[in-house]
C-alpha cells in the first residue's frame, strides 16, 4: 500500500511494478482511480501504480494507517 500526499488530501494506492522513494516527490495523474504511471522524481524512473482511493481526507488516511498497524501487529 502507498500512501501518497497531494493537493487537496491522499492518494491511496499499490505499485505494480517499480519502486517509489520514501519521502520523495512523484509526478503523474492521482486524480482517478485505475491504473497510472507515475515519475519518481528522485531517482527519475517510471512507476506503474494502481489507484485505489483518489480523494482521502487527512482523517481517513490516518484512520487506514492505524488499521495497517494494527493489522501488521497481529501478525
Amino acid at each position: 500500500m502507498a500512501l501518497i500526499e497531494r493537493r487537496g488530501g491522499f492518494t491511496v494506492g499499490s505499485v505494480d511494478e517499480g519502486f517509489l522513494t520514501l519521502g520523495g516527490y512523484v509526478e503523474g495523474a492521482l486524480d482517478h482511480q485505475g491504473p497510472t504511471v507515475l515519475m519518481d522524481l528522485a531517482t527519475e524512473a517510471e512507476v506503474s501504480f494502481l489507484v485505489e482511493a483518489d480523494t482521502v481526507t487527512e482523517d481517513e488516511a490516518n484512520e487506514l494507517l492505524g488499521i495497517v498497524r494494527s493489522e501488521s501487529l497481529d501478525k
